[in-house]
């Protein structure tokens, strides 16, 4: 395990981001993004996903994952 502290995101907020899209959508885009070679972040394996919020995800491999495909600039980080 590495020193640096990790922040979670849980699907739900992500969802938000993206426009409040819903579960069903997230899902046909992580499955978009497979197929375009740029795969989702895998979940954190280290934590459960919580009741009402989903699967918990890297928040700094989220961002990262926006900023290369386009969605954030560096101002929006």
């Amino acid at each position: 395990m590495d020193n640096v502290n990790k922040i979670l995101i849980c699907r739900t907020e992500i969802q938000e981001m993206l426009g409040g899209i819903s579960r069903t959508t997230f899902y046909y885009k992580r499955k978009e993004w497979e197929k375009e070679g740029t795969p989702f972040p895998a979940p954190d394996k280290n934590h459960q996903p919580i009741k009402g919020g989903g699967t918990l995800y890297r928040y700094r491999e989220v961002m990262n994952f926006f900023k290369n495909k386009g969605y954030f600039d560096n101002c929006s980080m």
